[in-house]
């Protein structure tokens, strides 16, 4: 019998199921989970994924469908955001992290999951509970927001990544969890992004345009972008993202440590499709600048399969510029 002492009973479990919707983990950043890429981006997404199979007693490491074919949690929407003094570039070895995750349902098919993120290495105070009325406010300091909307789907052709289709599995059980109010419905945001190809509401007057036009190409890359399931995995478009958006701010004239010093504060992306090996992206990336303040941009990012109009990916940054850019 393994006997535990009162410090033991006191310490802070690493994962945690708090209540029927909520759980929370306790972490160090390590080095595959931060930088200026896509890594941390990927780890919530584990997170995701984590807390849902948790919850609705569901494997989603290995879910099939009714027809007995492998069904995947995937991505539909994703958005992060932190601040001007405390982003996602802001992680560094040996942060510690407190997230609380927090999953409400949208049927059989989907399920939104909020993470709010609390570095105590930077200063943050943990959250009481994740309620969806403060979660929308701007994040406190030393937080971030992150907020996935996943569906179930499966490959109609078992070689090809293109038309992939609704398929939840049997056993996914989201009856108990609770209903998000229609105002923070993603369904919102990424509805808006799909018809104007940006997440920015009405952005009228206060914006002006930095530059638009500009078109880059990007080629699925079989050594970087592919999954276990051999399906585009949903972080590597936010490299494919940031690397069509650094090829446009090359073209400003503007530099690789200047683009190391922006802060992305807030970024949404809407995954609309998948694409097999091989497949050539045609990229638009258009920038807009905040009137009062030309440092505070906008960053919209437009991907398509080149030659069509099929669309595949829009993204929004916010961006916080670094003066000092000439650099």
């Amino acid at each position: 019998m393994t006997r535990h002492t009162a410090a033991d009973q006191a310490a802070p479990r690493a994962f945690e199921v708090l209540d029927s919707s909520t759980v929370r983990r306790r972490v160090a950043v390590k080095p595959a989970m931060c930088g200026y890429n896509s890594l941390f981006l990927g780890q919530v997404g584990d997170w995701t994924w984590e807390t849902v199979g948790a919850l609705c007693d569901t494997d989603v490491l290995g879910a099939r469908d009714a027809a007995g074919s492998p069904t995947y949690l995937a991505f539909h929407y994703y958005r992060v955001r932190g601040s001007g003094e405390f982003h996602l570039r802001s992680l560094t070895f040996g942060d510690e992290l407190d997230v609380v995750s927090r999953s409400f349902g949208f049927g059989s098919e989907s399920v939104l999951t909020l993470h709010e993120i609390t570095s105590t290495t930077a200063g943050g105070k943990p959250p009481a509970a994740l309620e969806p009325d403060a979660f929308y406010l701007p994040p406190a300091a030393g937080r971030l927001r992150v907020e996935t909307f996943n569906r179930w789907i499966a490959r109609q052709d078992a070689h090809s990544n293109r038309g992939l289709v609704l398929s939840s599995p049997p056993g996914f059980r989201h009856e108990h969890l609770p209903r998000l109010p229609d105002a923070y419905s993603p369904r919102l945001a990424y509805g808006r992004a799909r018809r104007h190809l940006t997440f920015l509401e009405e952005p009228g007057e206060r914006y002006v345009t930095v530059a638009e036009g500009f078109t880059t190409r990007y080629t699925v890359d079989v050594t970087r972008d592919l999954n276990g399931a051999g399906l585009v995995y949903f972080a590597a478009y936010f490299s494919i993202v940031d690397q069509a958006v650094l090829r446009q701010w090359h073209a400003l004239g503007r530099g690789d440590r200047a683009f190391l010093r922006r802060r992305v504060v807030d970024q949404q992306l809407c995954f609309l499709g998948n694409a097999d090996v091989g497949t050539e992206f045609e990229i638009g990336v258009s920038v807009r600048a905040r009137a009062v303040n030309p440092a505070e941009e906008v960053v919209d990012t437009v991907v398509r399969v080149a030659g069509t109009d099929e669309l595949i990916a829009v993204s929004t940054q916010r961006v916080l510029r670094d003066p000092e850019e000439g650099e």
